[in-house]
């Protein structure tokens, strides 16, 4: 039985429809970061027109100082983004595909989810044609297809609407790689410019799609590794010279990253870049291979990322080892698989890591899995003692995890997404109360769960239907003990343990903070008074037009459940804040709920 459903005519829709419904239970997540600000560009609360782009449904920063000190003015910018932050991304096929469930059916979120899920059972076919037109033997692409149909970390991918480039990323990359290798096989210029074509269409759909390079360069090394070396180098030119003028023009549109800790664009920052693959490609890796989340890996401090990241590629090739000792590298196919994964995880490490990120990459590490298993069990008698069978036990294992817990684990994850995410925006924006009407309040978070969040927070209490203060300014960073002290009568001054650190905009790689540095955020002026060794403000005041007590400032602490206000101290004194344990929030707040 297991064999006809592996290898049998009906494998491959059988998997497509069973990936699809293991994230289905996704589809009652709603809206989620990045999708209230879609969702107010979309249904024209929010205009944010963008060169090159229909609605700037990606254009989070421009790097522009004055655009960005406007951002802060607002207070959608914490005061410590760095001026020139740059968060931009080119993505113009996905806005529209967004665009158009919008026009379609604006208040039927799930209907958009479920666009997300059929564009993913889209790229499982795909990925399984493309394993069936590399291999002849059924079991192997049969196995790959249902692997990658049961990854778990494709759940919040698939689930979150703002995913959905990654979604159109994928489905082209299917294609992109099945007229490749219709090209390499048969010639004719014909293929060869739809193969360029829709390569175009998926960069114009995601950056992440620059990872089918990563493919076509291992199509090359081994696939094509009988053919003239000349010959490979001018098949792999075309598509060189297509990235080329696509990242010219990205960067002269203004589209990319810069003076992110979380996005690192190598045009910009090339050594940072470097790091990050350095450190951040173990963290995915291991996910991929022995499902160990990289979700919590960008909060960890930059000893312990060293310290995981150096266990984790320790642990990879070790694995790498064994798998060449069980002469999995003999063949061309996982040799190309694996090549694959791994280059094509490269781009992805741009980015903080994320289990969603490795879902392009994740079609090389299924194949090379099968491929590998099928081989172990065939020969799981000869295998047994010595360096041999323990290699067997660890493939044996990895194929239990694979095709037992990652498929238990997607529909798991698919089915607690919602209450996971729901408490991040009870916890923080909906928390707040409404401002009485015509009042000029605006809200000082002295220790929001979420700082950077402030970004979403007033869109989020619109969708809501929660009427916004003047501004929602920022004053500490996540979640972090803190001492609040009076200067003087409109003066404060803020210490906060461990500092001030940013996951999305502020490198301070590159821009270190120094005593003395300012910001501004409307008509309060920031003063950084004492940093950390590592450059990071631990100590800074908060200059007031007004006095402190003005009824224009609100002062809002997180404790447990809620939100408290509280009156600045008197001149001279202080107040303690403790740290808001947001864990234990969010699990308090779902028992509630």
């Amino acid at each position: 039985m297991w064999g006809k459903l592996i290898s049998g005519r009906w494998s491959l829709p059988l998997a497509v429809l069973v990936g699809m419904l293991l994230v289905a239970p996704g589809m009652n997540l709603g809206l989620f970061g990045d999708d209230y600000l879609h969702w107010a560009i979309l249904t024209g609360r929010v205009h944010n027109p963008q060169v090159g782009s229909f609605f700037g449904l990606f254009n989070f920063a421009d790097g522009v100082p004055a655009h960005v000190q406007s951002l802060k003015d607002s207070g959608q910018l914490v005061w410590w983004a760095s001026d020139l932050i740059k968060i931009n991304f080119w993505r113009p096929l996905s806005e529209l595909s967004q665009w158009l469930d919008y026009a379609l059916w604006p208040q039927q979120f799930w209907l958009m989810h479920l666009h997300n899920v059929l564009l993913y059972g889209l790229m499982i076919w795909l990925v399984g044609v493309f394993y069936r037109q590399l291999d002849r033997d059924r079991t192997h692409t049969g196995l790959a297809t249902w692997l990658f149909a049961g990854n778990m970390l494709h759940a919040f991918a698939v689930a979150w609407l703002a995913c959905r480039n990654q979604m159109l990323s994928g489905v082209f990359l299917g294609l992109t790689m099945l007229a490749y290798h219709g090209w390499r096989q048969h010639g004719g210029a014909g293929k060869l410019a739809l193969t360029l074509l829709v390569f175009v269409l998926g960069l114009f759909s995601a950056e992440a799609s620059v990872q089918i390079f990563g493919y076509i360069l291992a199509y090359s090394l081994f696939i094509e590794h009988d053919r003239p070396l000349v010959r490979r180098a001018l098949a792999v030119l075309p598509f060189v010279l297509v990235v080329l003028a696509w990242k010219y023009t990205h960067g002269k549109l203004g589209y990319g990253s810069y003076a992110s800790p979380g996005y690192v664009d190598p045009s910009s920052n090339l050594q940072g870049f470097l790091t990050s693959v350095t450190l951040r490609m173990p963290a995915l890796m291991i996910a991929q291979w022995f499902g160990v989340s990289s979700v919590m890996y960008e909060q960890l401090t930059p000893a312990v990322k060293a310290a995981y990241s150096g266990a984790g590629a320790a642990a990879l090739l070790g694995l790498a080892w064994l798998l060449a000792r069980l002469g999995a590298f003999q063949s061309a196919l996982v040799r190309f698989y694996v090549g694959g994964a791994v280059l094509s995880l490269a781009p992805a490490c741009a980015g903080y890591p994320f289990d969603r990120l490795t879902v392009n990459s994740d079609i090389g590490v299924s194949g090379a899995l099968a491929i590998v298993l099928v081989s172990v069990w065939d020969r799981r008698q000869a295998l047994s003692g010595g360096v041999l069978g323990a290699a067997k036990w660890v493939v044996l294992l990895l194929g239990a995890v694979h095709l037992v817990l990652f498929p238990l684990g997607k529909v798991a994850q698919s089915a607690m997404l919602k209450p996971l995410m729901a408490p991040g925006d009870h916890l923080m924006p909906l928390a707040m109360p409404e401002p009485p009407a015509g009042s000029s309040q605006r809200y000082l978070l002295v220790n929001s769960p979420v700082a950077e969040g402030v970004y979403y927070a007033p869109l989020i209490r619109t969708q809501h239907g929660l009427n916004n203060p003047e501004a929602m300014y920022a004053l500490g960073p996540n979640s972090r003990a803190s001492t609040l002290s009076r200067v003087d009568d409109r003066t404060l001054e803020m210490s906060v343990d461990g500092g001030w650190r940013s996951t999305i905009s502020r490198d301070l790689q590159l821009q270190p903070f120094k005593v003395g540095d300012s910001a501004r955020m409307g008509d309060i002026t920031v003063t950084v008074t004492a940093v950390s060794d590592d450059h990071a403000p631990t100590r800074v005041q908060f200059a007031l037009p007004v006095s402190a007590d003005d009824a224009r400032w609100v002062y809002f602490v997180w404790r447990g459940l809620g939100v408290d206000t509280v009156r600045p101290p008197a001149v001279g004194q202080s107040i303690e804040i403790p740290a808001f344990d947001l864990q234990a929030a969010v699990v308090d707040w779902m028992k509630k709920h």
